[in-house]
């Protein structure tokens, strides 16, 4: 993906790319292994896999934007990280998800007893690393703030988590009620990365509440557009297992909330036949997508996106002309227009 900005022509995945490759580091070098040689395996296994990075990046990229340094955000970016890599674990154990990335998921290869000891000490990891930015480095006031933060994001998770839950066995979920539960469940590491770096890079109140408002916003937008590639076919690039896998899941997106809307009695009798069928067949799951597509979900969803698009680039407004500006800028592009 290529953009212009000002006189610059950027490839934004190579930079991110290259971005990443300050927290892969880190993060190898931070998860060694040891003894019991198997769990610290299984903790290993999915934060040291790849992955975007996008949430240490953001935050690198908001304390720039505000005139901070931006290796002072590597403590942080390593503990969002393990606070996000540990709820993958888990998420993947409650969505009997058997791939991540291409590999199978922790506790198909090591077991759910290994994988549930590997989330919990991922969330250890991550406040273990938080210690490694307290005062003198940060003002005592903007510390406990972070923290503060951070444990608010990981309430918000479990509650969204269980709001997730919930909506699989309901046919009447309502888009509000969907945009809270991918809020609280999503958006939430995307929202403090990006408060926290402009609080490290000591930005102004303005500039931090515009950064939470774009991280949230670009959460939001990253979660609705990964469901919508779920429905397309190009799922080997995502390591899943088949198209559209999220139907016979019965995991409520918001394509599926609308067309339930939508539909009538006789496509609802359809979509009910097919949605969390796990002996659905690839064909129904098919006919499903196609059934989205008809009543409009589909582009429902992309409109969003763009509206959700021009919101967070507008919250950029405040910050001074800059490449780290026009970095978040391109990523507001890029999480509604990525292949993967």
């Amino acid at each position: 993906m290529r953009r212009t900005t000002g006189t610059q022509n950027m490839d934004l995945e190579e930079i991110l790319r290259e971005r990443a490759k300050t927290f892969d580091r880190a993060l190898n070098g931070n998860l060694a292994t040891r003894e019991p040689v198997r769990i610290y395996e299984a903790i290993r296994w999915i934060p040291l896999s790849g992955g975007k990075r996008l949430r240490p990046i953001l935050t690198m990229l908001s304390c720039e934007a505000v005139g901070g340094v931006p290796e002072s955000t590597i403590p942080l970016g390593i503990a969002l990280e393990y606070l996000h890599n540990a709820t993958l674990i888990h998420d993947d154990i409650i969505d009997k998800d058997r791939w991540r990335r291409g590999l199978q998921t922790t506790h198909e290869r090591f077991g759910v007893p290994y994988a549930i000891i590997a989330g919990d000490a991922l969330v250890g990891e991550t406040y273990r690393m938080l210690s490694y930015m307290a005062p003198p480095e940060l003002r005592s006031v903007t510390y406990k703030e972070i923290i503060r933060s951070i444990a608010d994001a990981a309430k918000s998770f479990y509650e969204g988590e269980a709001l997730d839950i919930e909506f699989m066995d309901r046919t009447n979920v309502t888009i509000p009620e969907y945009m809270i539960m991918i809020e609280k469940k999503t958006s939430q590491l995307y929202k403090i990365a990006c408060k926290c770096g402009g609080l490290i890079g000591k930005g102004s109140r303005e500039q931090v509440e515009a950064l939470t408002e774009y991280g949230t916003l670009f959460g939001l937008m990253f979660q609705i557009k990964d469901d919508l590639l779920n429905l397309v076919p190009h799922q080997s690039r995502l390591g899943k297992q088949s198209i559209g896998s999220d139907i016979p899941n019965g995991k409520r997106t918001l394509m599926l909330i609308h067309a339930f809307i939508q539909a009538n009695p006789r496509q609802r009798r359809t979509l009910v036949s097919i949605v969390g069928n796990e002996k659905a067949t690839q064909a129904m799951v098919l006919k499903a997508i196609d059934l989205l597509r008809d009543l409009g979900s589909l582009s429902y969803a992309e409109q969003l996106l763009t509206e959700y698009r021009d919101k967070a680039m507008r919250c950029l407004d405040v910050l001074k002309a800059s490449q780290s500006k026009d970095l978040l800028a391109a990523l507001a592009d890029y999480s509604i227009t990525r292949g993967y």
